[in-house]
């Protein structure tokens, strides 16, 4: 019967621990490919969990992504590639890098995404 017992919570640890492992599916999210706008689209999503916090506010963590500073900033700061949009910084931040789990939703990194391959404009 000890056997029994041990085995059984041998089994029920492990199946605890199997069950409770989080698994991250990616959704495909699909951005128009109507023209984004840095200033109305991309920057309240900076200003909502970015500089708000002041993490990333003047004078902080670079970039700095404050509405007078953000843009310059990230250029300065070698974030955006737009030869290989996937691959800048910033995108690979908020969709799967430290920054994911402060600010980015998935519909917010794709919108991101698609800014940087409209050409990362200052518009």
């Amino acid at each position: 019967m000890k056997i029994n017992l041990k085995v059984f919570s041998v089994i029920l640890i492990l199946s605890a621990v199997i069950y409770s492992c989080e698994y991250d599916h990616p959704v495909p999210i699909t951005i128009e490919d109507e023209p984004i706008s840095f200033s109305t689209q991309i920057q309240p999503i900076f200003d909502a969990g970015c500089n708000g916090s002041g993490c990333h506010s003047t004078g902080a963590i670079p970039p700095d992504l404050t509405t007078a500073n953000s843009y310059s900033s990230l250029l300065l700061n070698d974030m955006i590639e737009t030869v290989n949009p996937a691959s800048s910084e910033l995108y690979t931040s908020l969709s799967s890098g430290s920054m994911k789990s402060y600010v980015s939703s998935p519909t917010d990194a794709a919108l991101i995404l698609k800014w940087i391959e409209q050409g990362a404009k200052n518009n």
